[in-house]
């Protein structure tokens, strides 16, 4: 219970009260989620792909380096649920082929942190989760039908998403 205590405070008053980098990043943030998400509902590109990838890009650290490791584990999520989806489609293999399937996809995705381009691990959960959900909803892009598409439409937006992560983060920083 003691490892809690210091998250049981209330608000921080005195940096509510002064500009700081998170007062930066809320106001580049939520600036650039207007046009963002005007910009992917008019062009009919899944939008929810990005905001996951700009928060794995913030939870994989800062920089380049959190860029290409966040969406290089976000990537290989999306390649290893696009194998799933296609595997157990393809032998029509129902609840159990499917159980099987994201067994063995979650064993090596969960091994990413001994490949240093990949080891942010949490980031290919969320890539493969991500393309459950594109392909569940129905969303393609760029007029690429079915799982193809849908695969795409991951990609390209969390790859969109990455990039926004990287320039909010510059940004902020250097509004802060």
């Amino acid at each position: 219970m003691t490892e809690l205590a210091p998250l049981a405070g209330g608000v921080e008053w005195d940096r509510v009260a002064e500009w700081n980098d998170t007062w930066a990043l809320a106001v580049v943030f939520g600036l650039a989620s207007v046009p963002w998400t005007y910009g992917f509902v008019a062009g009919e590109v899944p939008l929810w792909p990005a905001f996951i990838a700009s928060a794995t890009y913030y939870a994989a650290g800062e920089g380049v380096p959190a860029l290409v490791r966040g969406y290089a584990a976000n990537a290989v999520g999306i390649g290893y649920a696009a194998a799933t989806l296609a595997l157990v489609g393809a032998v029509d293999g129902g609840l159990l082929a499917l159980s099987l399937a994201v067994g063995a996809f979650m064993f090596l995705a969960s091994l990413h942190d001994f490949l240093p381009l990949l080891s942010f691990t949490p980031g290919g959960f969320f890539g493969y989760a991500t393309l459950f959900s594109v392909d569940a909803a129905g969303a393609t892009a760029f007029g690429v039908p079915g799982l193809a598409g849908a695969t795409v439409a991951a990609l390209a937006s969390m790859f969109v998403g990455a990039l926004i992560g990287l320039g909010t983060d510059r940004l902020s920083g250097r509004l802060a």
